[in-house]
C-alpha cells in the first residue's frame, strides 16, 4: 500500500519544539501540506475551515486538551 502524502495535514500541540520535529518528519516522508495548530481551541477553528486527511494531536493541553478536541 503506498502512502498519499497528497492529503493535508494537522499537527496540533503546545510545545513548539514538538511541531518543529513532526513537521520536518512528515516533510522527510513526502507530505508537502502541513498547518499547525498551538492548542485544542485554535485547531477546532482550523478544522471548521479545511479537511484534513491526517491529524496529529497531543493530548495534554490548555485549555482544551487533544481528548476534548476528539
Amino acid at each position: 500500500m503506498a502512502l498519499d502524502t497528497s492529503v493535508s495535514v494537522l499537527i496540533i500541540d503546545d510545545y513548539q519544539t514538538m511541531l518543529r520535529i513532526i513537521r520536518n518528519l512528515l516533510r522527510k516522508i513526502g507530505f508537502t501540506d502541513v498547518d499547525e495548530a498551538k492548542d485544542g481551541c485554535e485547531a477546532l477553528g482550523t478544522l471548521r475551515e479545511k479537511q484534513y486527511g491526517l491529524v496529529f494531536s497531543d493530548w495534554n493541553m490548555a485549555p482544551m486538551t487533544g481528548f476534548e478536541l476528539l
